[in-house]
């Protein structure tokens, strides 16, 4: 550990958050003497509080006058907490909302200093640079937080200590000392959780405690989802009073619930899910008006009905955020009496809906809405597959199965078909890229992996949704009502430039500044049937940044990705709590009458407060962060799993992505990914030329991105999820390559007609 870090670790018995709070109530300032006298500190303890005041005013975060100390005005540092979900994703997480609205800070590695995951840290900011990015580095350690490790459990002698904890954890790659004689009872290769009680410093090991064993080892069925459930702070277990809460309520709508509700209980609606979907939020209803256009009904479940403002069942959900889907299970947001049950809208009963009805033209352009809270009754619980086995007439037997639902699923498709149109012309992105699918055999391991189908039953309620999405947020901004949104930024900068020379190295013209969604929409068509098609997909993927919630008053940050004004979240309500947030603050302007396009101002005071939505809009980005990244983990260790059976198999596959440590290949016959390190190809030396994308031997032979190469699993490490190729042939790729002149950022780049 640094020398910067060691007084806030070495003096952890002064509590630094209350030196400072003291110093917040005395604009006039405090010597360290007042404050010794207030903290009732020794003349030691003084002394030492002496120099981490000086180090707080060097820092910027406190001024001196004479003797005494004062908050500063204008900071140089900030005070804040460490996010960290793998090793080298770092993130300062500044108390000030103001300064978190600028964007998050990010941490490099080497200035982290001695900081780990939940610890409150000083620490110095830099200027934004050209893309409006800036770094923090950790100052120093204000108290450390509350850290918990998952690991496997050894015993043997090992210097002084005979039993220690190998960390599971990416983000903390320390073996683990125990502090006592615990876990004597279990055996060597269990899975627990460790609490860090001391951290590591020079020429010494962390040490800790363990609080929870989960099993005997890792490879017991569904302890991977246990330990990444832990890994990720993944709420999973739902309180009594949560639990008690959702049993209160009956389990079927009463009359007395559909009081004051527009009444959809005799118009034909179907929801339409995965095979395996217990919880369904939206239903669709669809028909043909006398002047051509459509009326399309999205009714999503009234989640806000029964999840009231202050409830525990609400500040469970929002600690949740969102639910997390494994493979094989699922970690709800809502307990399953009421996600499965009566917020499900399940077919042939009745349940509470909000419903956006819109009238659609023919060129896909909404021309009058009506928001409500409504009652439906859905006549099916539909499938992809079945309804575009209907669509295609593969199925007689399903065809004349659903001959009454026949008519609506013609104009859903021919609807649908309008939707897409329309968002391509807009310049909207769609990449399709496809998800892992993990097939298990009667014993629960996995028999195989493929790609996900995606067909139109898929796409025409992708449409759908977006449209009620879109039209809801629209009717916020057009009202300036404070509300939740979906944002998309801008793709930064640089990443647009190293994509426009990718792109320019197979040949394809793209901007390297000014870029628009169009220019994503226009380079994925020109690439669509291509070999390079997916490796180019996947780097146009990485190009933009990621999407987030956002509270807004005029709701016109955009989202980039589906070229639209302003977008948010309405229709998943039972797994993703912005959508609740939205419903909140829709049911409050309906109760003003604030429901159609013809409304066109809305008076009184807000449904939820502009705070508090800014707030829990970033709990709700982190939340689905972190979901995101368990079930990638997941996915990413069953692969692994699956390889560590297949040692010395050979597969063919496309090259995707070059490092200058190797390159990642993905097969074609399993849907997976591994590396051929650098140091593997033995018959030459290999040189990565970042212009190209390409590794490059002294003999002149190369590894591009597409290329087709035939390669043998190597060595899997199943605990970090990681698959080792060596390379047994190399097919290559012809292609167009770039001039050795380097490539000029100019405004544009192949310039096209919009």
């Amino acid at each position: 550990m640094s020398r910067r870090h060691q007084i806030s670790v070495a003096n952890a018995v002064i509590d630094l958050e209350s030196v400072l709070e003291e110093l917040r109530q005395s604009p006039e300032g405090l010597s360290p003497h007042d404050l010794g006298d207030l903290l009732e500190l020794n003349r030691a303890e003084i002394k030492s509080l002496t120099g981490t005041l000086n180090r707080l005013a060097s820092l910027g975060l406190l001024r001196r006058h004479g003797q005494e100390f004062v908050i500063a005005q204008q900071q140089r540092a900030l005070i804040g907490v460490i996010r960290q979900r793998r090793r080298k994703t770092i993130h300062f997480i500044p108390d000030d909302a103001a300064v978190r609205k600028l964007g998050r800070m990010r941490v490099e590695l080497e200035e982290v200093g001695g900081a780990f995951d939940g610890d409150r840290v000083i620490a110095s900011v830099s200027r934004p640079n050209a893309q409006n990015e800036r770094d923090a580095r950790v100052e120093m350690i204000v108290k450390r937080g509350v850290l918990r490790i998952i690991g496997r459990l050894h015993f043997g002698l090992r210097g002084w200590r005979d039993a220690w904890v190998e960390s599971l954890d990416e983000k903390f790659l320390h073996d683990i000392d125990l502090t006592t004689t615990e876990g004597k009872e279990l055996n060597d290769g269990h899975i627990v959780i460790v609490e860090i009680t001391s951290y590591p410093g020079f020429q010494r090991h962390p040490q800790g405690h363990i609080v929870e064993a989960l099993g005997a080892n890792s490879d017991e069925m569904g302890m991977d989802i246990n330990i990444v459930i832990h890994k990720h702070d993944l709420p999973h277990i739902f309180p009594d009073e949560v639990l008690a809460e959702a049993k209160s309520y009956n389990e079927t709508v009463s009359e007395a619930d559909c009081a004051g509700r527009r009444d959809f209980r005799n118009v034909p609606t179907v929801t339409i899910d995965g095979e395996t979907a217990r919880d369904f939020d939206d239903a669709i209803s669809l028909r043909k008006l006398d002047n051509g256009n459509f009326e399309l009904g999205v009714h999503i479940a009234d989640v806000s009905h029964y999840v009231r403002v202050g409830t525990a069942l609400d500040h469970e959900a929002r600690l949740r955020g969102t639910s997390v889907y494994f493979p094989e299970r699922a970690i709800p947001m809502l307990p399953e009496r009421l996600s499965n049950g009566i917020c499900s809208l399940n077919p042939n009963v009745d349940r509470l809906t909000m419903t956006a009805l819109m009238e659609v033209d023919a060129r896909g352009r909404v021309v009058n809405y009506e928001l409500c809270e409504s009652v439906i009754r859905s006549a099916e619980r539909m499938t992809y597959t079945n309804v575009n086995k209907v669509l295609q007439g593969e199925d007689e037997a399903l065809t004349a199965r659903y001959a009454p639902q026949l008519g609506l699923f013609k104009k859903m498709e021919e609807l649908a078909r309008i939707l897409i149109k329309m968002r391509n012309e807009r310049g909207a992105i769609d990449f399709n890229l496809p998800e892992a699918v993990f097939n298990f055999d009667d014993e629960g391991r996995i028999a195989g992996i493929h790609k996900a189908d995606r067909n139109i039953a898929h796409r025409l309620i992708e449409e759908f949704m977006l449209l009620a999405n879109e039209t809801v947020a629209g009717h916020f901004a057009r009202l300036a009502m404070p509300a939740v949104y979906r944002i998309h930024e801008d793709p930064d900068p640089q990443r647009v430039i190293e994509f426009a020379e990718l792109a320019h190295s197979f040949g394809y013209g793209f901007p390297f500044s000014e870029v628009t969604s169009h220019d994503y929409q226009v380079l994925s068509q020109e690439l669509s049937g291509k070999p390079e098609e997916k490796v180019l997909a996947y780097a146009m993927l990485r190009s933009l940044q990621r999407a987030r919630y956002a509270a807004s008053i005029k709701g016109d940050a955009g989202h980039f990705g589906l070229a639209s004004a302003t977008y948010t979240h309405f229709t998943s309500p039972i797994r993703r709590y912005p959508d609740l947030l939205v419903h909140r603050t829709l049911r409050g302007m309906l109760k003003r009458g604030a429901q159609t396009s013809a409304t066109v101002s809305f008076k009184g005071q807000p449904p939820l407060a502009f705070a508090d939505l800014q707030v829990m809009a970033e709990e709700s980005s982190e939340r689905e962060r972190a979901a995101d990244a368990a079930e990638h983990e997941i996915d990413d260790w069953r692969k692994a799993k699956f390889m560590n059976e297949r040692i010395g198999e050979e597969y063919d596959g496309t090259i995707i992505n070059v490092k200058d440590f190797g390159f990642y290949v993905e097969l074609d016959d399993v849907f997976i990914e591994g590396l051929v390190a650098v140091q593997t190809l033995i018959d030459d030396f290999y040189r990565y030329d970042e212009r190209i994308h390409a590794l490059v031997g002294r003999a002149g032979k190369r590894f591009h991105l597409g290329d087709r190469v035939r390669v043998r699993v190597d060595k899997v490490n199943v605990d970090r999820h990681l698959v080792d190729f060596s390379l047994i042939g190399h097919q290559g790729k012809a292609r167009v390559m770039p001039s050795s002149k380097p490539a000029q950022h100019k405004p544009r780049y192949g310039k096209r007609k919009r």
